[in-house]
């Protein structure tokens, strides 16, 4: 049985990093709201409890933005409501009906929310958290920007935002190390947090899958459920393969996360509505290769999970990429989610092309595996049940 302990903390960061990977104004933007959100609870005397949900909600804020043009609405210092809201409800009922991130989703919901005396403190402070990243120029030295934001919030104080924590924010002003720690990537928002820290079971890790791959097919409508066809194809795959039930859960979080690099990849080759360019295809390669790092970051023993997820698009005989493995380093599991991922795409429509029948989907994955580039035995497999896959397939594309 693989036992992955995670570091929640450590995992909702990594996955928000890819999200602002493609885009230098967002770079590292939840992690630098979390740790200048924990500065300002710390400074707010707030509880231990409330440390942790703030720092948990401050990864999570931006959970609901689902293009890089809506990320780019929040670039604007005092965007307007209508263009902020609409991620902050995408967030909220992402979260809500989680067991693991439910109790986060109100904090989500109203981080952009300006200041009033019924507003709860731990979204008046991401507000403010968030507000201070997009206000400091990563270009300029940040201790020589410390005066003009304390002019700003201060004018806005009672109005915008929180006297509370526009307060708070003045004790920070006067701590260069905070500053300097936020400019250098030091960031101190899971001290002393190792309860976020545990085994995570079968149970939480499909929520976590399932999270994640909704974000993902999100992205782009070419490719809407692609993810959770993916892995419906590799759960059918592994019970045809009589694996243990456990073993078959395990292979169906590797399906939900196995593209959840392409968080890292920019919507306009992601919604390009054609076989990409040369250059297109190699800014897309990219995307294992996150989901490999990603997925291993999750914790201790993730990196087998990451392996049989984020090797879909190497080959038996060393071509593929990002890695280039050979057919000795690549197990059953990779192997397995590999044949999936190309039957499935094969079944499944796309811009440019129609969804092909499932006799042309059995000769392009025979040819595949005279080519030595997919596994015989799975892709037989795959042959073998190439109408019930189709009917699955066709099945999950069309699930609301």
């Amino acid at each position: 049985m693989l036992t992955i302990e995670a570091d929640l903390i450590s995992t909702i960061a990594s996955f928000s990093r890819a999200g602002d990977l493609n885009n230098l104004t967002f770079l590292a933007h939840a992690e630098r709201v979390a740790h200048i959100a924990f500065g300002l609870g710390r400074m707010l005397s707030l509880s231990e409890a409330d440390l942790n949900e703030l720092t948990i909600s401050a990864l999570l804020h931006d959970i609901g933005i689902m293009t890089d043009q809506e990320q780019l609405h929040l670039a604007d210092l005092e965007p307007q409501a209508d263009r902020v809201s609409p991620h902050c409800k995408k967030g909220y009922e992402l979260l809500k009906h989680t067991q693991t991130f439910g109790s986060y989703a109100e904090n989500v919901l109203k981080h952009h929310d300006y200041y009033s005396p019924e507003l709860e403190i731990i979204p008046a402070v991401i507000h403010a958290a968030d507000r201070v990243d997009i206000l400091l120029r990563k270009e300029r030295y940040v201790l020589a920007q410390v005066d003009s934001l304390q002019d700003y919030f201060t004018s806005k104080s009672g109005k915008i935002f929180s006297p509370d924590v526009v307060d708070a924010l003045q004790g920070l002003a006067s701590i260069p190390s905070f500053w300097l720690d936020l400019e250098y990537e030091q960031y101190h928002y899971a001290d002393n947090l190792e309860g976020f820290r545990r085994t995570l079971t079968l149970d939480e890790l499909e929520e976590l899958g399932h999270l994640m791959a909704v974000l993902v097919d999100s992205k782009s409508p070419f490719t809407a459920r692609h993810s959770l066809c993916v892995t419906e194809t590799a759960g059918f795959m592994a019970e045809k393969l009589l694996m243990p039930k456990d073993k078959v859960r395990l292979i169906r979080v590797a399906g939900l996360l196995h593209d959840i690099g392409k968080l890292a990849i920019p919507d306009d080759i992601l919604m390009y509505p054609g076989p990409l360019s040369k250059e297109q295809m190699a800014v897309m390669k990219q995307h294992t290769y996150h989901s490999y790092h990603l997925i291993s970051g999750i914790g201790p023993g993730a990196e087998r999970l990451a392996r049989w997820a984020a090797f879909h698009h190497e080959r038996l005989d060393g071509t593929g990429y990002p890695f280039r493995l050979s057919a000795k380093e690549l197990e059953q599991e990779s192997r397995l989610i590999a044949v999936a991922d190309m039957t499935q795409s094969l079944l499944e429509a796309r811009p440019y092309r129609e969804a092909m029948p499932p006799d042309k989907v059995k000769a392009i994955l025979q040819e595949r595996v005279q080519a030595k580039h997919l596994d015989p035995e799975l892709a037989d497999l795959a042959i073998a049940h190439i109408h019930d896959i189709a009917e699955l397939v066709q099945a999950c594309s069309q699930a609301s």
